[in-house]
């Protein structure tokens, strides 16, 4: 890893052993062939979802002995690609999930008003990012501390709030249906999340 070919030397190390497991299952077990049908990989982060446990114990089958493999999360609950997802109640609840929050040191994450970027720009990346925690995120308890945290970064980094309400209003308005399963009012999460 670390150099610019390793994820697709990686996908293709992976795939051509998932595509020759794969082969014989369906041709030998096509019941047990099936229960592979939600597990999905991206690059080398696989995720296994209502397989019954085959992949589990299945690996050893498909992948070479030389090939370590780390179990990272297992059960109700787990973290892959910026999703943290569980089960409750027999539903998946998702919400954003950032790696860099677990690191011990801050990290910059947007661009500061006062680069040599025009503000549109700014405006613009706040925006995207809202819209991003958004997508990514079920319920509203889950989705404020983040949009909060996103608001307050962009403040230390020179927003304004006159633009940043405008901005905020704009982008929820023209995306309406990733908002609406907070049934919240536009102008009532806008000030909900302007308070501080």
């Amino acid at each position: 890893m670390g150099i610019d070919p390793a994820p697709f030397w990686a996908n293709l190390f992976l795939y051509f052993y998932e595509e020759e497991y794969m082969k014989s299952l369906i041709s030998s077990n096509k019941p047990k062939a099936r229960h592979f049908h939600c597990t999905k990989r991206f690059i080398d982060d696989l995720c296994a979802v209502n397989d019954g446990g085959e992949f589990g114990r299945s690996y050893l089958d498909i992948y070479p002995q030389e090939l370590e493999l780390k179990v990272e999360h297992q059960g109700t609950h787990a973290c892959i690609l910026n999703l943290d997802i569980s089960i409750l109640d027999n539903m998946f609840v998702y919400k954003l999930y950032d790696k860099r929050d677990d690191f011990p040191f801050s990290i910059v994450r947007m661009p500061h008003i006062d680069s040599n970027i025009p503000q549109n720009i700014f405006y613009s990346a706040m925006k995207g990012e809202f819209l991003r925690i958004a997508r990514s995120t079920l319920f509203i308890q889950d989705f404020l501390p983040r949009a909060k945290e996103l608001l307050r970064r962009m403040h230390s980094q020179g927003s304004r709030s006159a633009p940043t309400k405008h901005s905020l209003r704009k982008i929820i308005i023209s995306h309406k249906e990733d908002f609406q399963h907070y049934h919240i009012p536009c102008d009532t999460l806008i000030d909900t999340l302007m308070q501080d």
